[in-house]
């Protein structure tokens, strides 16, 4: 009967669940989840770099070294579908445009044929 309560407790710590962020620096972040856990490694695809800001919402998935951060949950985003959007905490932002162009800060935007628009 042990054995089978302490297999139970072992998967539910397997399972992938959302914490919030309570800090963030040098790629990793404190966050509280079922346990409140610190120094806990942020993961991205290559090439982007973030360190993720108090209050985002996260999922946290179990490694072999402890809990790790898949990603940010996202939100509010007018992105369509197929497009990137990069928004820094500050509103910095570049879109990546299914139309081939790229908008950045809102208003500077060069068109898919490289040309340079000042949509201000």
């Amino acid at each position: 009967m042990w054995i089978s309560r302490r297999l139970a407790i072992q998967r539910d710590r397997e399972r992938a669940e959302r914490g919030i962020v309570s800090s963030g620096a040098g790629g990793t972040v404190d966050a509280g989840a079922s346990v409140n856990e610190r120094g806990i490694e942020s993961y991205s695809p290559y090439g982007y770099f973030a360190n993720i800001p108090a209050g985002e919402e996260i999922i946290l998935i179990p490694s072999n070294d402890g809990q790790v951060a898949l990603g940010v949950k996202s939100t509010g985003n007018d992105a369509k579908c197929g497009e990137i959007k990069i928004i820094s905490q500050g509103g910095a932002c570049i879109h990546l445009k299914n139309d081939g162009s790229v908008v950045i800060n809102g208003g500077f935007t060069v068109d898919s044929e490289g040309r340079v628009r000042d949509e201000l």
